[in-house]
C-alpha cells in the first residue's frame, strides 16, 4: 500500500507550474497554494506551524555574492559551483524553535513523447579530476566522444567517422571502462543527480505536462532517487553507449560542446517508485 507521502506526491495538479519561477511563487504563496502545502509535507512539514518561509530561485551560473547569500563559505564556493544541483531553495523558520531549515530542490520536466532528460554534460578531463580514472580510461572515453579523432586504423571498423562507440572498441578497452562504472556506479549516480556541497539536491521534483494540459508532478527525496536509478548493472547498450543502472552515458553531440560526455535519465520513472 502506498505512503500518505507517496499518494501526495502522486496527484495531477490543476494550476500552472512549469519552471523554477512558477515553483518559487508557490512556495512563497504557501499559506494559501494547496500545492506548495502538499510539498511541505511531503519535505516533512507541519505547515500550520511555519512562521515564515522564503524560496528562491537558484541561478545556473552561481556568482560568488549569490553563494553567500545562499549559505555558502567562501572556502566552498569552488566545490559548490563543479556540484550544484539545486534549482529553488526553500528556507522555513518554524514557530516552536525558532529555528531556519533550509530544503534544496532540483526540478526536472518530463514530457511522455520524450521521456530521456539530460542531467549532467561535462568535457572528458573534468569527470576526471571529479572521479579520478586514470589516463587509459580518460583516453578511451575521448574516442568514444570524439575528443580524441580515431585513427587511421579504425576507420573501416567504425559506423561514425567522428568517433568510436563501446561495441566497436577491442574488448579489453570497454571492459576497463565497465568495470570503473561498476565499482563506482553509486559515487557517479549521486554526483550526476544528487551532487555535493551546500547546493545539493535534497528533493527532485518532476512535472509533466498531459494531454489534457493538467500538470503531473512526483516530488522525491534525492537520495531514494540515486538508489533507484543505480538499480541494474553497469553494461553497453545495444547502440554502443554505455547503461549505468538506469543511467545512460553517451556522447553529446550536436553543438556547442559535441565531443562532452552526457548522462541521461527517464525522469518519468519517478511517478512509479
Amino acid at each position: 500500500m502506498l505512503t500518505v507521502k507517496e499518494k501526495i506526491g502522486s496527484y495531477t495538479a490543476k494550476g500552472g507550474f512549469e519552471n523554477e519561477h512558477d515553483i518559487v511563487v508557490k512556495f512563497n504563496n504557501w499559506q494559501s497554494d494547496l500545492e506548495a502545502q502538499e510539498w511541505l509535507v511531503i519535505l516533512g512539514y507541519d505547515f500550520k506551524i511555519i512562521s515564515s518561509l522564503n524560496a528562491v530561485q537558484i541561478p545556473s551560473f552561481i556568482k560568488k555574492e549569490k553563494a553567500l547569500e545562499l549559505g555558502v563559505t567562501e572556502d566552498k564556493i569552488t566545490e559548490t559551483k563543479k556540484f550544484k544541483k539545486a534549482d529553488v531553495q526553500v528556507q522555513i523558520k518554524i514557530q516552536i524553535d525558532e529555528v531556519f531549515y533550509i530544503e534544496n530542490l532540483s526540478l526536472k520536466k518530463a514530457n511522455r513523447k520524450a521521456a530521456y532528460n539530460q542531467i549532467d554534460k561535462r568535457k572528458v578531463d573534468t569527470y576526471q579530476d571529479i572521479w579520478g580514472f586514470n589516463n587509459e580510461i580518460s583516453n578511451i572515453l575521448k574516442l568514444f566522444t570524439g575528443e580524441i579523432t580515431p585513427a587511421e586504423k579504425w576507420l573501416n571498423a567504425i559506423s561514425d567517422k567522428r568517433r568510436v562507440n563501446f561495441k566497436e572498441m577491442p574488448e579489453q578497452d570497454a571492459s576497463l571502462v565497465i568495470k570503473f562504472f561498476s565499482d563506482n556506479k553509486y559515487k557517479i549516480i549521486n554526483d550526476i543527480i544528487q551532487g555535493r556541497g551546500a547546493l545539493k539536491a535534497d528533493w527532485l521534483l518532476v512535472t509533466c505536462k498531459e494531454e489534457d494540459s493538467t500538470l503531473s508532478w512526483a516530488l522525491k527525496n534525492a537520495v531514494e532517487v540515486c538508489n533507484y536509478y543505480s538499480m541494474g548493472e553497469v553494461k553497453i547498450s545495444p547502440k554502443g553507449s554505455l547503461t549505468i543502472g538506469k543511467i545512460t552515458m553517451q556522447r553529446k553531440g550536436g553543438t556547442p560542446d559535441p565531443t562532452s560526455l552526457q548522462f541521461k535519465f527517464n525522469p518519468l520513472e519517478l511517478f512509479k517508485v
